[in-house]
């Protein structure tokens, strides 16, 4: 699994089951990845979790920690570090 780490820059919320989030040390260096869910009610409520946790962080200035394949951008799990 990759780790991607850094501070919200941009979070948006394109539909119901997708949102992309960018998150990097500086607005010009980042990394694009992506919040879906398959339309069950654990799957959405998990992705749900996941992007109030990145709204959260984003609007309190904290660098989280974005899991996700080694191959792929969905955030499979997401740590908010402590400051």
């Amino acid at each position: 699994m990759a780790e991607t780490k850094g501070l919200v820059q941009r979070l948006s919320i394109l539909s119901k089951s997708a949102a992309c989030v960018w998150i990097g040390p500086t607005p010009n260096n980042n990394t694009l990845l992506f919040v879906t869910n398959d339309g069950s009610s654990a799957d959405s409520a998990f992705a749900a979790s996941l992007v109030h946790a990145l709204a959260a962080a984003s609007t309190n200035y904290r660098e989280v920690v974005a899991i996700h394949s080694n191959t792929g951008s969905k955030i499979t799990a997401l740590r908010v570090d402590l400051v």
